[in-house]
């Protein structure tokens, strides 16, 4: 059955991808045809998920789908992906709190998609019986993955305080050790790999209990998803030399939007590397 859950997981990964290409910024950029082939893939991968899921995970699932009244979520972004919401106003400037989708693909698809997708390696990890290094990896995902909706309560505080901006990488590496240090007792900033080609390379934070590594990196001029990617695999080869590194995890922070594709560079790269596991994730 778990291999199951990880055809379930991958196909999750697809559906993401399908779901993302609904929605433009001010209009739908998919057809009928389009939306009716998401929606009746969906329903097919949900209904196996559903027999699949041992037991005390089903209610957990068919909550990311059905959402509630004042929680927007799967099954309301495949039954309206066009519809505007009614609090936005084109007259008026534009605020990071009122989306132009009632649906938007983020908060009602890709992020419930995401709790769907854990809770289904939660799964699989109970029947395969995993140790804590993948629960572990699970929750660095979700610091990264949600990176950006963390910022969002900072950049527009309440009784007119200035917001906090992130300006460059370091203020991310700051923002990330905090949240690092709220889950993890040992974390190790500024540590070092051995050289690699006459060079040596500081590690963001390394979690030596978990042997894991984490590299944040934010994109600017001159450091897009090429630039980014060239890095990380000189990070790779560097981070393979260091005898506590089992893991690296590479958090892309990209606000901008430099990066056109950001799964194809997570993809590409998220893999074994000469027995390194290796995760990337680029947020937005």
């Amino acid at each position: 059955m778990s291999s199951g859950i990880g055809s379930l997981i991958e196909e999750s990964r697809h559906l993401e991808r399908l779901a993302s290409q609904i929605q433009g910024e001010r209009q739908l950029v998919a057809d009928d045809a389009q939306i009716d082939d998401l929606v009746s893939r969906y329903h097919e991968w949900f209904a196996r998920c559903l027999d699949t899921l041992p037991e005390g995970y089903e209610e957990r699932f068919q909550g990311e789908f059905e959402g509630g009244i004042f929680s927007a979520k799967i099954k309301a972004f495949l039954q309206a992906p066009g519809d505007v919401s009614p609090l936005y106003d084109p007259d008026l400037p534009d605020n990071p709190l009122v989306t132009y989708w009632s649906n938007p693909f983020d908060i009602a698809f890709r992020g419930p998609l995401l709790e769907q997708r854990q809770i289904l390696t939660e799964a699989r990890q109970q029947l395969e019986g995993a140790g804590t290094a993948s629960q572990d990896l699970l929750l660095i995902e979700r610091i990264c993955r949600n990176f950006s909706e963390f910022l969002v309560p900072l950049a527009n505080r309440s009784r007119g305080r200035d917001p906090i901006v992130l300006e460059d990488e370091y203020d991310v590496q700051d923002f990330v050790h905090g949240l690092l240090r709220l889950f993890f007792d040992d974390v190790r900033p500024e540590d070092y790999v051995p050289e690699h080609a006459g060079a040596r390379s500081r590690l963001d934070f390394l979690l030596k209990s978990e042997r894991i590594v984490v590299e944040t990196k934010m994109t600017r001029s001159g450091l897009g998803a090429k630039e980014a990617g060239e890095e990380l695999i000189i990070d790779i080869k560097r981070y393979q030399a260091h005898p506590d590194c089992g893991a690296l995890v590479a958090l892309v922070y990209d606000p901008e939007k430099r990066i056109t594709n950001r799964r194809a560079l997570e993809q590409d790269l998220s893999k074994k590397h000469d027995g390194l596991q290796v995760r990337v994730y680029v947020t937005q």
